[in-house]
């Protein structure tokens, strides 16, 4: 259903309030570069790509023609369907509004469980509720590569030592 960029924030917001409360499913958002048309361009054959190179070579255009590149944004949860068309001179204004609707219904996000390498196991955080600080984040995320660099080196280093072939028995 084709709505009007405040429409569709409008209803946006209702579809997140409705994931919300059913505590399932997916909401999909889509936003892409849109031209106005609504058929595809048909392809050209091998004949007329050859004659449209042979053509420009031979007389070169010196005028283009200049599209406006619209926004198209799509919803998409379960069977309902929203989408609506930005043009570039409110795209500021709506990227504002549609930005402050998605921080302010992004906030039952879960991290997902990170997988050990090593043992194949899901590792549980304790405070899972508790966001870590940037500053956390990145040394800890710094010392883990570092350790493991340091680890994955003396790797090699063993298996440089150990022989790849088995010895020929004469």
């Amino acid at each position: 259903m084709l709505l009007e960029n405040d429409n569709f924030l409008l209803e946006l917001t209702k579809l997140f309030q409705q994931q919300r409360v059913k505590n399932s499913g997916s909401l999909s958002l889509i936003m892409k570069r849109y031209d106005g048309r609504t058929k595809p361009k048909p392809k050209l054959t091998k004949k007329q790509r050859l004659e449209q190179k042979s053509s420009s070579i031979s007389h070169p255009t010196t005028h283009e023609t200049v599209v406006e590149y619209k926004c198209l944004v799509r919803a998409v949860y379960g069977s309902k369907k929203l989408s609506t068309i930005v043009s570039s001179k409110d795209i500021n204004r709506f990227q504002l509004a549609y930005s402050n609707l998605l921080k302010a219904n992004m906030d039952t996000l879960k991290k997902k469980a990170k997988e050990n390498k090593t043992t194949g196991q899901t590792s549980t955080n304790t405070n899972s509720n508790t966001p870590l600080s940037p500053r956390m984040t990145t040394a800890t995320t710094t010392t883990a590569t570092t350790i493991a660099s340091s680890s994955s080196s003396s790797a090699s280093n063993q298996q440089k030592k150990t022989p790849t072939t088995p010895a020929k028995r004469k």
